[in-house]
């Protein structure tokens, strides 16, 4: 028999805020381009917003933004929300997302007659995590969290997070690889700078430098998107009970 874990809900604009919040808290501890120092609320400029989140123009942003939220709204309809930047506010988006999305919630069960919030939050984080290709055969409360943090941080920094967003510690991604390419990148970029100083005494020297630049930038992408991190923590939780217990108070019940 086939548990019902997840459903289906219709959000508010709070709750789009909350996740996109929720978004930027875990980004920036793994996003150097990120801005943690901008509070993002329904007032925020989209310009803030993009700041905040490194993210692109507004087309870009719109197609992003509708693939995220498995949408189909219009580019003529997102572009007066998303543009002129300095002008349009958060508040716009949130409103726009929140009529043509849905979004799962923890479908709670009862034991013994009465709700039990982290039963719930544990079935739907095991269907999350079997959803995004983990091997959930032994999968138990006590079951250490670093089994499935490293291979699957995006779907506990994604979907498990959003589940009671802002209530799950900030991710802290372990990942060396990627490490030596961002110091590298910089390294390279600094070279190229000052080689375009020297010119005039060495006038092709800034060529090395551009390439290994390129290089290098290719080498954080692939870090990024290709590279397992060596360890993913998430503050002091340590099992899946944990996780539990901290995003059940977020459950509504």
């Amino acid at each position: 028999m086939k548990i019902n874990t997840l459903a289906k809900s219709k959000p508010t604009a709070t709750d789009i805020l909350a996740v996109l919040r929720d978004d930027h808290r875990h980004q920036c501890e793994c996003d150097p381009e990120a801005d943690p120092d901008i509070d993002l609320r329904f007032d925020s400029t989209i310009q803030d917003w993009r700041y905040a989140c490194d993210l692109v123009e507004w087309k870009p942003l719109a197609i992003a933004l509708n693939e995220h939220w498995n949408i189909d709204v219009p580019l003529s309809t997102w572009k007066p929300l998303l543009n002129p930047p300095k002008k349009q506010r958060l508040e716009g988006v949130c409103n726009l997302i929140a009529e043509h999305a849905t979004i799962e919630t923890v479908v709670v069960p009862s034991i013994l007659g009465r709700k039990c919030a982290p039963a719930g939050v544990f079935f739907a984080i095991r269907e999350l995590l079997e959803r995004d290709g983990a091997d959930v055969g032994d999968f138990h409360p006590s079951s250490q969290l670093s089994s499935y943090s490293t291979d699957h941080f995006r779907a506990l920094a994604g979907p498990i997070s959003h589940l009671a967003p802002g209530l799950l510690p900030a991710i802290k991604i372990d990942h060396p690889e990627y490490d030596r390419a961002s110091c590298a990148l910089i390294i390279c970029v600094f070279g190229l700078f000052v080689s375009l100083f020297a010119v005039k005494w060495a006038p092709f020297v800034w060529i090395p430098f551009l390439f290994s630049s390129v290089l290098c930038w290719l080498w954080t992408w692939h870090a990024a998107r290709h590279t397992k991190p060596a360890a993913v923590a998430f503050g002091d939780l340590k099992t899946i009970r944990d996780v539990c217990n901290t995003l059940a108070p977020g459950i509504r019940t």
